[in-house]
C-alpha cells in the first residue's frame, strides 16, 4: 500500500488529497512525508482501525434489521431456507 500511495502522489495526487481518502492513506502519506515513522504509521493504522472496527459493531447491534448468525450450521440452515 505504500508503493500504491507514492505511485498516486507522483502521479499528481497532493498530500492533502491522499489523506483525505482514508485512515490507512493519510497515515502513509504521512510517512511518506516523514512526518511519522514507520512504526507510528503502523501502530496508528491498527489503534484508527480498531477504533472504527468498534464504532462500526456498536452501530450495527443498534440496527434490529441485522440478523447475527452465530454458526455456521445456523447459517448453512438460514440460507437453505432462503433458496
Amino acid at each position: 500500500m505504500v508503493a500504491e500511495v507514492r505511485r498516486l502522489h507522483r502521479s499528481g495526487l497532493s498530500w492533502e488529497r491522499l489523506e483525505e481518502f482514508g485512515l490507512e492513506y493519510r497515515y502513509i502519506a504521512q510517512y511518506l512525508q516523514k512526518k511519522i515513522s514507520y512504526k507510528e504509521m503502523v501502530d496508528l493504522i491498527q489503534k484508527d482501525s480498531e477504533d472504527l472496527a468498534r464504532r462500526q459493531m456498536v452501530w450495527f447491534k443498534r440496527d434490529p434489521r441485522i440478523h447475527w448468525v452465530s454458526s455456521y450450521l445456523e447459517a448453512k440452515q438460514l440460507v437453505e431456507e432462503h433458496l
